[in-house]
């Protein structure tokens, strides 16, 4: 029994030592384990970067870890106890974490002891926000050298890293690829990138940050302008005053248009400064004398352009007709022989101080030119139809303008023949022929025969037609200052007229109204709206193609006559009163003071009663074929007739000119004393 108690005391002892010892030593240990854990932070990167920055996590501990964990934000370890984003540690107690954006960024860790400790680590360099750029230029006026374009951009995250730019409308991918055309553009100290251009368009200027965002801007330059303006000057004459129009146009705008009197072409002459007269505003000016004048205009850029304008106040023109060159090309004429008469004659009118020719170039339904329309004039090659292997059009535009004269292109737009109606004396490819001799009826009435004479049918708009080609063709292929018709437009149809010439296409349109419930014209009006239709289409023709050139007429002086419902048909009261049908009209006042139907005088006086439209022109057709005549007495007991009628329109102060028929008579031996006197005061 004592034996056995021993025993048990003696294991007792063994194991209370044995336990002091194990379990004193971990108890010493767990006491003495209080140090907080370590964290290690190590960012892959501290540069800018506009992606992700991976932190590489080291945690340290004497005893196993318990739990690690982090959170954005300045945090405390007792926020850690329920949240934050727990963090898995390796086998080394290493980890890696992505942050994604800038801030300061707490981590936790704990042991199993309950050590727990926290380290800050602030990510700064993420930076995920493109570039702005802000620009401006040196100028927005427009200049005619190059400008500046001022990129400032900015970038407050990590600040920018270059400036590039490359002409045309770009993409960032275009910056990548297209290497040759990127350029660099380097900044000043104030953060601005400086881009010189000297051309309009747009320029693409893409600007990287240190993270590398990119921005792209696309900048338009409108405002570089190196081109002068465009100037055109054209006037007009009435009442012995003359109205200089400049149409200037320039895509930055007029700055100032000035004019001079005389030649003063350079544009950089001081004088422009002191003598210029301002017309900005107006851009017109009136002047009432003849001569040169010079027209300044500057744009806003500054370029400048200067032309001059030759104005002369009165227009003396001389009418060279077929029959001329029936005289004096007997049987037709070769290259050098017309362009030997043309020569003289023009040289003659030069000296005579007239400064315009008015030429027949289609005196029956023919042409003086190569025509798409009408058949070789017989009074150029000898025989209708036939070329005569030159172009005597080109000719003569070009020997007047040599000489300073206008040419006034004179046509017949109806007169087909006079004193014939046999259609084969017509070459075969005169359209009158044609149309009479094709099979098809229903242009047999294009051409009509009255008084013995062949006439275009004024009332068939395949006439009418014909003519405006014939018209187009000569103001689109030659250099004419004008289109002139005569008195030839309806034949005088006399008593009975309702039923002669027209009347069957005038039957037809009453029927047409009929038709339409509309009431329609006498025939007599329907007569002049069928002129008027061509006229005024005529003259669209002309302002069509070549807005300078004139379309002028010049009908019978006898007034009340042109006023009869009996012939003619020439509305002159409308073609006076109304714009766009004519640029100016000529009547023919062939008669002395002392005439008892129509005396010079009162006949101008009634002419210009008539003559409302500010637009239109009054040119006097005078006769001076009739000067030392019989015809009436004044022509031949008064060399001075001509001088006197002259003399008499410029009193008027209405009249803006005078043309003369015919070229022969200033030369024939009756006529030349008259005419001479005439010279004199021209």
């Amino acid at each position: 029994m004592q034996n056995n108690l021993m025993k048990w005391l003696y294991k007792a002892i063994i194991c209370t030592v044995l336990g002091i010892a194990l379990f004193g030593t971990t108890y010493a240990s767990a006491a003495t384990d209080t140090k907080k854990p370590s964290i290690t932070l190590t960012p892959a990167t501290t540069k800018p970067t506009k992606g992700s920055v991976k932190v590489a996590l080291q945690v340290s501990d004497a005893s196993k870890l318990k739990k690690v964990k982090y959170r954005s934000g300045n945090r405390n370890a007792s926020y850690f106890s329920k949240d934050g984003k727990v963090i898995n540690l390796n086998s080394d107690n290493k980890a890696t974490v992505s942050i994604t954006r800038n801030d300061t960024y707490t981590f936790y860790a704990e042991d199993i002891h309950g050590n727990k400790t926290t380290k800050e680590l602030v990510v700064s360099n993420i930076d995920k926000t493109a570039p702005v750029i802000n620009y401006s230029l040196s100028t927005t006026e427009p200049v005619k050298s190059g400008i500046s374009i001022y990129v400032t951009p900015s970038d407050k995250e990590s600040g920018i890293k270059e400036v590039l730019y490359m002409a045309g409308k770009k993409t960032l991918s275009d910056f990548n690829t297209q290497t040759d055309a990127v350029k660099t553009v380097s900044m000043d100290e104030k953060g601005t990138a400086a881009i010189d251009v000297s051309a309009n368009g747009e320029y693409s200027v893409a600007v990287t940050d240190k993270a590398g965002n990119q921005a792209l801007e696309v900048i338009k330059i409108t405002n570089i302008d190196k081109t002068a303006p465009s100037l055109d000057l054209t006037y007009s004459v009435m009442n012995q005053k003359a109205t200089v129009t400049c149409n200037a146009s320039d895509k930055s705008g007029i700055k100032r248009v000035l004019y001079v009197k005389g030649d003063m072409s350079n544009v950089n002459n001081p004088d422009w400064n002191t003598k210029g007269i301002n017309i900005t505003d107006s851009k017109e000016f009136k002047v009432d004398s003849a001569g040169v004048y010079t027209v300044l205009v500057q744009d806003k850029a500054d370029n400048k352009i200067a032309k001059t304008i030759n104005i002369k106040l009165e227009f003396k023109a001389v009418w060279i007709s077929y029959l001329e060159f029936a005289e004096y090309g007997k049987g037709g004429f070769t290259k050098e022989s017309f362009e030997a008469v043309i020569d003289t004659m023009f040289d003659n009118v030069v000296d005579m101080k007239m400064n315009a020719v008015v030429v027949q170039v289609r005196p029956f339904g023919d042409a003086m030119y190569k025509s798409n329309y009408f058949p070789w004039s017989k009074y150029i090659s000898g025989t209708q139809g036939v070329d005569p292997g030159f172009d005597p059009l080109k000719y003569m535009v070009k020997a007047a303008h040599d000489r300073g004269l206008e040419f006034h292109a004179w046509l017949n737009p109806y007169r087909v023949t006079t004193a014939s109606t046999d259609y084969k004396a017509l070459s075969k490819d005169n359209p009158a022929r044609v149309w009479y001799e094709d099979k098809d009826k229903s242009n047999d009435r294009n051409v009509l025969a009255f008084g013995g004479n062949l006439y275009y049918n004024p009332a068939s708009s395949e006439v009418r037609q014909l003519i405006y080609n014939g018209v187009k063709e000569i103001v689109r292929n030659y250099d004419v200052d004008g289109i002139h018709f005569d008195d030839y437009f309806y034949p005088v149809l006399g008593t009975g007229h309702e039923k002669k010439f027209d009347n069957v296409e005038y039957e037809e349109y009453v029927v047409r109204c009929g038709k339409y419930n509309k009431k329609p014209l006498s025939i007599a009006d329907w007569r002049r709206q069928n002129v008027n239709d061509l006229v005024k289409n005529v003259y669209k023709s002309v302002k069509d193609i070549d807005p300078t050139v004139e379309f002028g007429i010049s009908p019978g002086g006898f007034i009340n006559s042109l006023f009869a419902d009996s012939g003619y048909y020439t509305d002159i009261a409308t073609w006076l009163s109304k714009d766009g049908y004519i640029d100016y009209i000529c009547p023919q006042i062939y008669w002395t003071f002392s005439n008892s139907s129509y005396p010079y005088d009162k006949t101008l006086d009634k002419w210009l009663s008539y003559r409302t439209s500010s637009s239109v022109k009054m040119y006097v057709g005078i006769a001076n074929y009739k000067a030392g005549s019989s015809l009436e007495p004044d022509w031949k007991n008064d060399k001075d007739v001509l001088r006197k009628q002259v003399e008499y329109g410029r009193g008027t102060g209405l009249v803006d000119g005078y043309m003369f028929f015919r070229y022969d008579f200033f030369f024939n031996k009756v006529a030349k004393p008259g005419n001479d006197r005439l010279i004199e005061i021209l």
